[in-house]
């Protein structure tokens, strides 16, 4: 005789606690937070919280942007794409979603350690390695398709090194979909989005793109790695806008001596006209891995680890237990309790909120 399974009701009534620790950034848009989640028998789940600015939350577009940024990314399920696990609104109509914790450093912060630090770039198969892993986590979002098949044509539009996160353990990943289209479905024109640095020219002469301007701004993330400086130079908004219409890439800074392999992956990528770069993000990818493994061996996480570990030993230094972390001073510390009968904030004399 067999037990039948149980029922589950329609409903599944489920609490769920967030304990603000720090505020971990902050931007034009909205805040992030390190917050644990908080279940029964004594789980814990360190995870990041980011919340909408409230005076964003009246304008319809902002919103739209926000929630599209948790639907599109939740279903982005790969290792190097930051996840995203549930969206909810606070009673002030503050908007917030829960994302995956990266314990890490941004490729920008990476970047300014090699230009300030040691000041010269990190070994080349290394650098090819970490854009390869973001090459294959783009490959992936730009040929997903919805539950009828029907290719949903993502393009993130801002791909740069702060948006690309390297976590302790050797991991890439792309994060910040904030901006990301679906079928040109908030495309507006006259509406100029993303970094100038790192922007295809369709882009900024604001015309229809697709997945060809993140194969250009990924491989002006891989130029400023193996130089140490940006494909241009950053100058006033207006020139910089000219610069990235016209294309401009400095060639003169990309040391001559570098494989002339790793020279065609950029010139291809960083092409003027969108159909001269890499017809598929799978096919760069493909291009930068075989770059670092031809010989048969060649860098992985664990590489990208120990690498991190030797040269920058403080990312690892004291580290403590999840959930055993007082928040910093002056950061939020909040308890943020959410289920489906009631949703409520409990403030220290912090502020959970961005604003």
């Amino acid at each position: 005789m067999t037990s039948e399974p149980p029922t589950l009701p329609p409903t599944l009534l489920d609490q769920y606690r967030f304990k603000v620790v720090r505020k971990l950034a902050e931007g034009g848009m909205g805040s992030v937070y390190e917050a644990m989640q908080i279940g029964c028998e004594g789980f814990q789940k360190r995870v990041a919280i980011k919340m909408l600015l409230r005076s964003l939350c009246r304008h319809e577009r902002f919103v739209r942007m926000f929630v599209q940024e948790a639907k599109l990314v939740a279903n982005l399920v790969h290792e190097n794409i930051v996840q995203i696990y549930q969206l909810s609104r606070l009673p002030d109509g503050t908007y917030y979603f829960v994302m995956e914790y990266v314990n890490g450093l941004s490729l920008f912060e990476f970047l300014q350690f090699h230009r300030q630090i040691k000041k010269e770039p990190p070994p080349l198969p290394l650098a090819v390695h970490i854009i390869s892993r973001i090459a294959r986590g783009l490959a992936y979002a730009h040929t997903r398709s919805d539950h009828l098949q029907r290719p949903l044509n993502i393009v993130h539009r801002d791909v740069c090194p702060n948006n690309i996160l390297i976590t302790t353990e050797g991991l890439a990943k792309l994060t910040d979909f904030g901006i990301a289209i679906m079928d040109q479905d908030l495309y507006s024109p006259g509406r100029l989005m993303g970094k100038l640095t790192y922007m295809a020219p369709e882009q900024a002469l604001q015309q229809n793109v697709d997945f060809r301007v993140d194969i250009f701004s990924l491989g002006a993330c891989l130029f400023e790695l193996i130089c140490l400086e940006p494909i241009r130079q950053r100058l006033g908004h207006d020139a910089m806008l000219e610069a990235a219409r016209k294309g401009y890439v400095d060639w003169e800074k990309f040391p001559k001596e570098l494989p002339a392999e790793i020279r065609g992956i950029l010139k291809r990528c960083l092409a003027f006209d969108a159909a001269e770069r890499y017809s598929t993000t799978d096919e760069l990818a493909r291009d930068l891995e075989y770059f670092i493994y031809k010989d048969g061996y060649g860098p992985t996480i664990q590489t990208v680890e120990a690498y991190l570990r030797h040269e920058m030993p403080y990312l690892y230094q004291n580290k403590q237990v999840a959930g055993s972390r007082e928040p910093d001073k002056g950061a939020a510390a909040a308890t943020i309790i959410l289920d489906d009968t009631r949703c409520r904030t409990d403030h220290n004399k912090g502020t959970g909120n961005s604003e």
